[in-house]
């Protein structure tokens, strides 16, 4: 048995013990954390980069913020267009024009059923001219059940006046209409004026062929918030509708609402399902594809920028590795010495910069959360700031039609930014790491 106080058997011992030979130790283990820590928060006369890792840090913070408030923003924006969009036209639209009145309800009471829809109507839709005063204009008549107004979210909380009003009272319905605001404002009518409806049909008289039309009584201008819906519709009871129109069908199309407007592939498939191929069906991404696409596209490639940003950002590490090698060479050597290995001592780098990539990603995340959550305060001091310097309003409501700043946190990205910016941050460092680790401690200790 080898005596323990044998030299050659004592420098086995040690070599054992050596940093660099430990291989039951953790992948980062005391020494890498203890070692990265004190290089990162060394002073500069001491050969540190606390300076350049303070940038760092500052900037992924910065760049994580900037992502996760933009892409914010942007998604509260698509999330209030949706609501104002989809608030005055169906989610998804089911062609019954030509089904007898026993079909039509026959397929209102399947689809009412099926889980995730909210509301089913019939309605007749027609493109009219509107005069009033020698003023006249393009719109399109949607002629809806009464009953059926509950279920347009801008009608929702006028729903009680405008039927206690006697709307969809009265013969036929009664000759009461809904009209737009930017409509109504085109030709100065106001409530209790009464305008003239031409349709595109012919009346054979004694006199000659003359256009139909019929006067109306104009009982509430509402407002979607989308100008292009409030300058296109007014909304009269569908009795009238198909009088106007001298519709022979019960109804021309189903306005259905559904939950989520996002996915309505899987209620479409469940409506075919239960209706058969009889009826043609489509959504609303389809009638505005273009537009819905151009959403989509926009917010990827603001997404692909931001991201392309953090890592830009996280550049910033490797000009702090380097220089901290650079300036801790001969520690470097030292370390090689005594037996640390090269692994060792690029752990040790490559800890020192996700160490910084985590806390500055971190601190971004949180506050972009903060920014987010807190949107009107932001918005306020933002105005607040602009008066000040003799500007207006940052987000006026009367040029964007939205009533404030929209912000809608999307965790899925807040996730993916911060994530991204970790990652950025070790990938980054990995090179400079390497270099630090394959110095020769023999050359570097000789030039020392």
């Amino acid at each position: 048995m080898p005596d323990a106080t044998d030299p050659q058997t004592s420098v086995q011992k040690s070599d054992v013990h050596a940093p660099g030979r430990n291989y039951s130790r953790p992948w980062f283990g005391a020494f890498e954390r203890s070692l990265a820590w004190r290089y990162l928060f060394a002073k500069r006369e001491h050969g540190g980069a606390s300076l350049i890792s303070i940038v760092s840090f500052v900037g992924i913070a910065l760049a994580v913020w900037a992502l996760i408030t933009t892409m914010s923003v942007m998604e509260g924006f698509r999330t209030k267009l949706l609501e104002v969009v989809l608030g005055g036209q169906p989610h998804i639209y089911v062609q019954v024009e030509g089904a007898t009145k026993d079909e039509v309800e026959h397929a209102v009471e399947t689809i009412r059923s099926l889980s995730g829809v909210v509301s089913v109507d019939p309605y007749i839709e027609q493109k009219v001219l509107v005069s009033f005063r020698g003023r006249a204009t393009g719109a399109a008549v949607k002629a809806f059940p009464s009953d059926g107004l509950k279920s347009l979210p801008f009608l929702d909380e006028k729903y009680e006046d405008i039927i206690a009003g006697g709307y969809g009272q009265g013969k036929n319905g009664g000759n009461q209409i809904l009209i737009g605001r930017v409509l109504a404002s085109q030709l100065g009518v106001v409530t209790g004026d009464d305008i003239t409806i031409l349709v595109p049909q012919i009346n054979q008289t004694i006199g000659g062929a003359i256009p139909r039309s019929k006067a109306y009584e104009v009982s509430t201008v509402f407002t979607t918030g989308s100008v292009e819906l409030d300058s296109l519709f007014i909304f009269m009871p569908i009795e009238q509708g198909r009088l106007l129109a001298k519709f022979a069908s019960e109804a021309q199309n189903l306005d259905i609402r559904v939950s989520d407007p996002d996915d309505t592939t899987s209620i479409m498939r469940e409506i075919r399902n239960s209706l058969g191929p009889k009826y043609y069906i489509y959504d609303w991404k389809r009638q505005r594809s273009s537009w819905f696409n151009a959403l989509n596209v926009e917010r990827m490639m603001m997404l692909i920028v931001m991201l392309v940003l953090v890592s830009i950002t996280s550049l910033n590490i490797i000009t702090g590795v380097v220089m901290l090698v650079k300036n801790k060479t001969r520690d470097i050597a030292i370390l090689r010495t005594i037996g640390a290995g090269r692994g060792m001592m690029m752990r040790v780098f490559i800890l020192i910069g996700a160490t910084l990539g985590f806390a500055g990603a971190m601190s971004g995340f949180a506050l972009g959360l903060l920014t987010v959550l807190n949107i009107s305060a932001v918005e306020a001091g933002l105005n607040l700031i602009s008066s000040s310097v003799g500007g207006g309003p940052i987000f006026s409501a009367d040029v964007y039609g939205l009533s404030g700043l929209p912000a809608k946190l999307d965790y899925p990205t807040a996730l993916i930014a911060t994530f991204w910016a970790m990652c950025m941050s070790v990938v980054v460092t990995i090179w400079p790491a390497w270099r630090g680790a394959s110095l020769d401690p023999v050359e570097a200790l000789r030039f020392e």
